[in-house]
């Protein structure tokens, strides 16, 4: 039921995009990890709600995606079971929430495709915001890559797109992040790692909206990261 729900959706707003209503684009889906060589984490900056149906639309539909949601979510039977059709993992916000981290490995490791904002939070703005080290240490735990992406033009939300103006999807080139002596769990090695993935995700945006990773990101620059 998950699989045709999602089918539907995606087909919607694939229509809308092939008939110019909704402006969204997308460049760097080459990047993407074969499909059949297992699961993988796309990390993205968060800055509105929309960002899930955008990335959703844009990825092939075979990319189908997984994504963490706060378990209030599950509160109510109808929610319950939609979300957890559509591959939602429930997560309990402020907390280490040790069995959904367990729930998103075995996830990862069966094949998923799993959506992650490491901000933790929108920025509205557009502007990255300090990454936090959970997209990290998941890719790390269950030996997936990692794929940074960037979208520009959320922050104007659903109202934005229906009044036509554009969003974009940039997509980087996926990487494996290296564990440390002690299997990434060194906080000086995670902290490196964060700012690795943060910086690939700031190479993608405009420099105006890279945030606390402006210069990391410049000294980082790849020619085939330019957004």
């Amino acid at each position: 039921m998950g699989k045709l729900i999602y089918w539907f959706l995606h087909t919607w707003l694939l229509a809308m995009r092939q008939i110019g209503w909704f402006r969204w684009s997308v460049t760097g889906l080459e990047r993407l990890p074969v499909r059949t060589s297992g699961g993988m984490i796309i990390a993205m900056n968060h800055v509105n709600w929309m960002d899930i149906p955008v990335i959703g639309a844009l990825l092939p539909f075979r990319y189908r995606l997984s994504w963490l949601g706060k378990s209030e979510l599950f509160a109510r039977p109808f929610g319950n079971w939609f979300f957890s059709t559509m591959q939602v993992i429930p997560v309990k916000r402020g907390k280490r929430d040790l069995a959904a981290i367990e729930s998103v490995v075995d996830a990862l490791r069966g094949g998923a495709v799993l959506l992650i904002f490491p901000e933790g939070t929108r920025s509205r703005s557009g502007v990255l915001r300090e990454g936090r080290g959970g997209a990290v240490r998941m890719a790390l735990q269950a030996n997936v890559p990692i794929v940074p992406v960037a979208v520009i033009g959320t922050e104007h939300g659903l109202g934005g797109s229906l009044r036509r103006k554009p969003v974009h999807l940039q997509i980087g080139q996926a990487y494996m992040p290296e564990a440390a002596a002690d299997d990434g769990s060194n906080v000086v090695h995670m902290k490196q790692l964060t700012d690795e993935l943060m910086s690939r995700i700031a190479l993608l945006l405009p420099v105006e909206r890279r945030g606390l990773y402006a210069q990391l990101a410049a000294a980082q620059a790849q020619p085939e990261t330019t957004a």
